[in-house]
C-alpha cells in the first residue's frame, strides 16, 4: 500500500513537472496535475483487480479524456492542456527502455515480452482516447440537437 501511494505522488509530481514545461497556466495546474495523479491511481487499481496493462491503460485513459474534456468546458480551456499531462504517467517508457536495451543485446525474447507490453500501453492509451472522445462528441450532439427532436415529437399547439 505505501509503494502505491508513493507512485501516485511520483505520477502527480511528475505530471506537475510536465504541465509545467507545457506551460499550462497557474489556474490550470492543479486540475492538470489531478488529472495525472487520477490515471496512475486509476491504473495501479485496474492492475491490482486482475486486469492487464492494456485494459489498465484503455481504462485509465478513458477517464483523463473525460476528465479533460469535462474540465474544458467548465473552465473554457482547450482539452489538450487537461489530456496531455493526464496521460503522461501512462506512457509506455519503461518497457520501450527495456525492449531497446534487449533488442542491443540481442535477446529476442525480452524484446518481444517488452515489445509487445509498450504496444499494449500504447494502443490502450489511443483507444481509451478516441472512445471518450466519440462519448464526449455523441453526448454533445444529442444536447444540442435535443430541440429538434422534442419539437417533431410534440404535437401541434392549437
Amino acid at each position: 500500500m505505501r509503494q502505491e501511494v508513493l507512485q501516485v505522488i511520483c505520477a502527480g509530481l511528475g505530471t506537475l513537472g510536465f504541465a509545467l514545461f507545457f506551460h499550462v497556466q497557474a489556474r490550470h495546474l492543479l486540475l492538470a496535475t489531478l488529472g495525472g495523479a487520477l490515471s496512475w491511481v486509476l491504473y495501479l487499481a485496474v492492475l491490482a483487480g486482475g486486469g492487464n496493462v492494456f485494459v489498465a491503460a484503455l481504462v485509465s485513459s478513458l477517464v483523463v479524456c473525460l476528465w479533460a474534456e469535462t474540465f474544458a468546458r467548465v473552465r473554457k480551456a482547450p482539452a489538450t492542456i487537461f489530456l496531455i499531462p493526464g496521460i503522461i504517467p501512462l506512457l509506455p517508457g519503461g518497457s520501450l527502455y527495456y525492449t531497446m536495451s534487449a533488442l542491443i543485446a540481442t535477446d529476442m525474447e525480452t524484446v518481444i515480452l517488452k515489445g509487445k507490453e509498450t504496444g499494449m500501453v500504447a494502443m490502450g492509451i489511443v483507444v481509451g482516447i478516441l472512445v471518450a472522445s466519440e462519448i464526449v462528441r455523441v453526448v454533445l450532439w444529442v444536447y444540442f440537437h435535443r430541440e429538434k427532436f422534442i419539437c417533431r415529437r410534440l404535437p401541434p399547439s392549437r
